[in-house]
């Protein structure tokens, strides 16, 4: 049996045998100040238990255990944050749990890369409540670019998105300049009151996801002709074809054709954010083609863990055990 899991800051997602678990798990913690190997190991455990009621596709649960588990690959984000011991703490965890041969942690660039275009060449911009954008050369050269974590990274992320309308909010509630009505009657629906949401921000979890939520209510707000969110929008789309633009030149420098993958929940705001984007990067990398791609991370880690031969360890990138 292959575990697959697509671990990101909102949820873990997980494929047995390349069937899905019923329902996402709680997110990944980052391994910032106070959260270490094991605080991590166990937001992964927590997703296995959903993972042993597989959907048939008739979406009814059929028993599915965890036994002769041979390869366990993880998709993780935060993972340029663990260091080769934190790495193998995990892995032993995961192999304690599942009895698995082989443990592969991986950026989950590099699962948003393999579930979006396989091992051709090209760059995947995968954006979710964080954001990583990896280029390869469909050899051996890679390039990773952003998915530093939201303190100082993750430029048009959802986190970045989200946070951008809170504050937006709050500058309106503050008679400031730059400010949006519409933003600030969103929180004050969401909150109950606009002084009510920087303590639920900062008290509700990690504050990537809490403020990751509000990025469906500034697409809305968008959609709806309130400039301040279509300006947010806006400059998320240019910072996500600047990383993207210089994956393309690092991983796969010349003047060939580049596919470009858009990976992720985020895309979905749709021609607000995904215009903006693609004019940027039509200007900063012509020869940049954006496709939609074939799957998703979750897709990917599966292939990272059945594909032979294996892809090989990248420092930074991916890490095998066994």
């Amino acid at each position: 049996m292959i575990v697959a899991l697509d671990a990101g800051q909102s949820s873990t997602r997980v494929l047995l045998d390349g069937r899905p678990a019923t329902a996402p798990s709680r997110g990944v913690r980052r391994m910032e100040e106070g959260v270490g190997p094991a605080d991590v190991l166990d937001d992964l455990l927590a997703a296995l238990p959903s993972a042993a009621h597989a959907t048939n596709g008739s979406h009814r649960p059929t028993p599915c255990t965890l036994d002769n588990v041979a390869v366990v690959a993880v998709g993780l984000s935060g993972f340029e944050l663990a260091g080769e011991e934190d790495l193998r703490a995990i892995a032993a965890g995961l192999r304690a749990a599942t009895g698995a041969g082989r443990v592969a942690i991986a950026t989950d660039g590099v699962t948003s890369l393999l579930g979006a275009l396989g091992r051709e060449p090209g760059v995947a911009v995968a954006v979710g409540t964080g954001v990583v954008v990896l280029g390869h050369d469909g050899a051996g050269r890679w390039a990773r670019v952003d998915g530093w974590g939201a303190t100082l990274g993750d430029d048009g992320s959802g986190f970045a998105i989200g946070a951008a309308g809170l504050r937006a909010a709050l500058r309106a509630f503050d008679g400031r300049a730059g400010g949006s009505q519409r933003l600030l009657e969103a929180v004050v629906e969401r909150f109950g009151a606009a002084e009510e949401m920087p303590l639920a921000v900062h008290r509700g979890g990690p504050a990537a996801p809490v403020a990751a939520a509000f990025v469906p209510i500034v697409g809305a707000a968008a959609a709806d002709g309130c400039e301040v969110a279509r300006e947010i929008l806006a400059h998320a789309g240019e910072e996500l074809a600047i990383s993207a633009t210089a994956a393309c030149e690092r991983a796969l420098p010349g003047e060939e054709p580049v596919t470009v993958a858009q990976v992720g929940g985020v895309w979905s705001l749709g021609p607000a954010l995904v215009d903006p984007f693609a004019d940027a990067l039509a200007r900063r990398c012509p020869r940049a083609r954006v496709t939609a791609p074939a799957g998703t991370s979750l897709d990917g880690a599966h292939q990272l863990a059945a594909a032979t031969p294996r892809l090989e360890p990248v420092a930074g990138l991916l890490w095998w055990d066994g």
